[in-house]
């Protein structure tokens, strides 16, 4: 053998094993994200800024309602620390929202929400000698789950005393898909437009308001209990707290600031609890909405103040969001 073929050959056989290396560097890297990271990375939520946020829909009344919220999902924490994440991830979450609730009694309504997500995350996959970088990038879209929420009026507002009080319960069904797949492997639970359970939701509701001052206080909570799906996971459950006020001004404005809380339990899969699942987290909304008799336009903003969560966690940067909506009357003319 000549040494310039002796050369060649070296070259041609470490090529291939350096391809080999990024192959299973990559194969490794993929693994470890769907299931170490499964769902601390891209569900931050589809909750309608205008839906479970407001009290009880009047009767013979139905309001409709459209939004979109982009999430940047790239801040990553440990515990309360900020940190740079160690696989360098990002992602990148879309939900278009359609929302509809109608009175059907003096004080009971029923409300729906489903949602259209589009989620995107990218990771980047080196060799141990820090060298080959490329970057993976992982995406699914496709309709949600189908969340029903019926809501009862406990106590109604008055004149003489603007207090509103109501709860209600429901449920959220499987109707998005939870096993889409890319190059034939199944994409990790968080990256999945559904969550293929059934999930049951206890929800509250009270408002205050000062017709004089233009002003409105509120607050709900939220429950929601978690079923398993066919894969064996389930997510962990989850309690949601809003507590907000508003302001009327100049007949058609309005501006609102929301304190938005989560608390969520580990994820469960394959008879184990999942570490890097689960935490504490808290974030500001500042809106501004615009409205004219039945419409009302609104653009909203989301920021994070606090993060406790398990493990290592890639959570919510920023949202920003538009909504329209539209009151129809459906009751007789008196």
């Amino acid at each position: 053998m000549t040494r310039s073929h002796f050369k060649f050959s070296f070259g041609k056989v470490l090529f291939v094993n350096r391809c080999l290396l990024f192959i299973w560097m990559s194969a490794i890297s993929s693994l470890w994200i769907n299931r170490s990271y499964a769902q601390g990375c891209c569900s931050v939520g589809a909750s309608s800024i205008g839906g479970v946020e407001s009290g009880v829909q009047k009767f013979q009344t139905l309001s409709f309602g459209i939004n979109y919220q982009f999430n940047s999902v790239t801040h990553a924490y440990q515990e309360t620390d900020r940190i740079e994440d160690p696989l360098r991830r990002t992602a990148s979450v879309g939900y278009f929202n359609i929302h509809a609730e109608y009175g059907f009694q003096p004080r009971l309504s029923l409300y729906a929400l489903l949602y259209v997500s589009d989620k995107t995350r990218e990771i980047t996959v080196r060799n141990v000698a820090g060298g080959f970088i490329e970057t993976a990038k992982f995406s699914a879209s496709g309709i949600g789950d189908l969340t029903l929420l019926a809501k009862y009026e406990i106590v109604a507002p008055s004149i003489i005393s603007p207090f509103e009080l109501a709860v209600g319960t429901g449920a959220s069904l499987p109707t998005g898909s939870f096993t889409k797949e890319q190059n034939n492997a199944e994409l990790s639970i968080d990256l999945q437009p559904g969550t293929g359970a059934t999930t049951l939701i206890a929800w509250a509701f009270a408002m205050r308001s000062f017709p004089a001052q233009g002003i409105r206080l509120f607050a709900n909570v939220m429950y929601r209990y978690s079923g398993t799906n066919f894969n064996s996971y389930r997510l962990g459950d989850e309690f949601l707290s809003t507590l907000g006020s508003e302001y009327s001004f100049y007949e058609h404005y309005g501006v609102s600031l929301m304190l938005r809380s989560r608390f969520a339990a580990q994820d469960y899969s394959n008879r184990r609890t999942l570490n890097a699942t689960g935490g504490t987290y808290h974030d500001l909304m500042p809106a501004l909405s615009y409205f004219d008799g039945p419409s009302e336009f609104r653009i909203f903003y989301q920021l994070p103040i606090y993060r406790n969560v398990r493990g290592i966690q890639l959570t919510l940067a920023y949202l920003l969001g538009v909504e329209y909506s539209y009151a129809f009357d459906f009751s007789s003319p008196e």
